[in-house]
Order: structure tokens, then C-alpha cells, then sequence
């Protein structure tokens, strides 16, 4: 008897989304932006027993937080201020990527296993439920809301 495929096997032949439950699922949200947009991360919950963290990374170019600049930002969830807002800094920075990561006897860990987020649009922001790729799909091991305000 085989196992049945995992969110990161569908993900890793190429799907973009998958449906479960009947909500899409995606391993990886991207977002237009450019110099100047303002990225606003809200902590919803996550779970107590592993830590959970959002990763963001601009693609050609850097995100801003606190006077400190990267191309890749972390959160995790047990050490991240519940508002955390960011700058997107570089003339040819035209992208945001956003996934889930997690904390796998101190080794930071994401797309694997049952992996992935469920996002939710609203006029204001995104609700981003994400699921660790520990057991199965559970899309309340993070939750954040995600709002980008474009420069001008």
C-alpha cells in the first residue's frame, strides 16, 4: 500500500495550486511590487509546540525592517512583534514571495510534506493560512495577515 501523495509531491510536478477541501492551496504566494511599497505582516496565531515562521523575500532587490535590509526576511512566530511592517527597496525589484516555514528540531524547514498556504483576500489585506508539512494538511499552524501598499 502506497502513501498518498503529499501537497509537495502535487507542488513538486509543477501544480501552482491544488485544490483541498475545496480551497486552492499554493506553496508559495507572489505579489507585484516595486521601490517604496510598504509590507505590513499581522500575526493571527500559530501553533504553540513548533515554531512557525512567514518568510519574505524580494526578488531583485531588498526588503527593509528596522534600519536592517535583506533579501530574505524571517519572522518567526515566538520572536516577531505581532505588526511588523517592511519597505521594499530596489529600482528592479518587481516581486514579493511569501511561504510558510518551520522549525524542525532547530532546523528551519518548508515545502515539504503537507506544506502550503490557503490566502484569503480581502479588501484591506490577505489571510494567509498556512499548513508546516507535518502530518496532515492543517491550515492553522500560521495564520498572518498580509497588507501591501503600493508607493504614491
Amino acid at each position: 500500500m502506497t502513501a498518498s501523495p503529499t501537497l509537495s509531491d502535487h507542488f513538486a510536478d509543477g501544480a501552482e495550486t491544488v485544490s483541498h477541501g475545496g480551497r486552492d492551496v499554493r506553496p508559495l504566494l507572489r505579489l507585484a511590487v516595486s521601490e517604496g511599497t510598504k509590507v505590513r505582516v499581522e500575526w493571527i496565531a500559530a501553533r504553540p509546540d513548533r515554531r512557525q515562521a512567514l518568510k519574505l523575500a524580494a526578488v531583485n532587490g531588498q526588503l527593509e525592517v528596522n534600519d536592517a535590509t535583506a533579501e530574505i526576511i524571517t519572522l518567526w512566530s515566538d520572536t516577531s512583534p505581532v505588526a511588523v511592517e517592511l519597505t521594499v527597496r530596489g529600482a528592479h525589484t518587481r516581486r514579493l514571495e511569501v511561504w510558510n516555514a518551520w522549525d524542525l528540531g532547530g532546523l528551519e524547514t518548508a515545502w515539504l510534506g503537507n506544506a502550503g498556504m490557503i490566502v484569503e483576500p480581502s479588501e484591506r489585506y490577505l489571510a494567509l493560512h498556512a499548513s508546516d508539512g507535518l502530518g496532515p494538511p492543517s491550515f492553522t499552524d500560521l495564520q498572518v495577515r498580509l497588507s501591501v501598499a503600493q508607493p504614491g
